[in-house]
């Protein structure tokens, strides 16, 4: 009648449950997690409970500080500005190598991943805009064929995915179409091998992105004591 829980199963729902308490706002941004804590809460044993903390940490949504503790993803401008400049290089590197060694399969996937965020921002469904937006990236620095550069990738920007994930409820419907689109010239130039195009599209596209975010986080700064409390552009 039921299947036994295997360990990797037990993590795969624990990171699910804490995943889910940092998306609905139970856990709060830069909140701090107790292992043990958390282990009593769930009935699990701490190493169920570590091994979800690290794929929680490997998709952005948790930092561990040494000798600190583990936290909820929290980031201020600042910190979004440094993504941004480690985006505007290695990502911009990545679009180009997709553009050159992308697989015919991998394009048609990155197409229907396109095509399902552009389906979503019609919906208004922003959590599902954002999974979408977040996969097309992942599969572009698949794409590139360099595990190196994936691995740096995901640790420098994935925190950024998760920290709109969070936030994403207050962002504006409305933007979303245009968030997509602005996708399409990068997917046109991976798709025709167009190596400087793809690059010098990311370039552009990226450094509107950037503006949008220092916008809200402006206009937040002027509705309120924190600028870090406004959603940032989803990208």
């Amino acid at each position: 009648m039921f299947k036994k829980l295997t360990p990797h199963t037990l993590r795969g729902r624990i990171a699910q449950q804490v995943r889910e308490a940092i998306l609905s706002g139970t856990l709060k941004e830069g909140e701090r997690l107790v292992e043990r804590k958390l282990a009593i809460a769930l009935g699990a044993s701490l190493t169920a409970v570590r091994e979800a903390l690290i794929e929680l940490e490997s998709e952005g949504f948790i930092l561990k500080k040494t000798n600190l503790g583990t936290y909820v993803t929290k980031m201020s401008f600042d910190d979004v500005e440094k993504v941004f400049q480690v985006r505007r290089v290695l990502e911009a590197y990545a679009v180009g190598e997709a553009a050159q060694h992308g697989t015919s399969g991998q394009v048609e996937k990155l197409e229907r991943i396109y095509m399902e965020m552009v389906d979503a921002a019609r919906a208004k469904d922003t959590r599902a805009f954002n999974q979408q937006d977040m996969c097309w990236h992942l599969l572009v620095w698949e794409m590139s064929g360099n595990e190196y550069l994936q691995a740096a990738l995901r640790r420098a920007v994935l925190p950024y995915f998760a920290f709109t994930a969070i936030r994403i409820a207050t962002v504006d419907p409305l933007s979303l179409l245009r968030d997509a689109y602005e996708h399409l010239p990068l997917l046109e130039a991976i798709k025709a091998h167009d190596a400087d195009g793809a690059r010098n599209s990311f370039v552009s596209t990226v450094d509107d992105w950037l503006a949008v975010t220092r916008a809200e986080f402006a206009r937040a700064s002027e509705l309120q004591p924190e600028a870090s409390n406004q959603a940032p552009a989803l990208v």
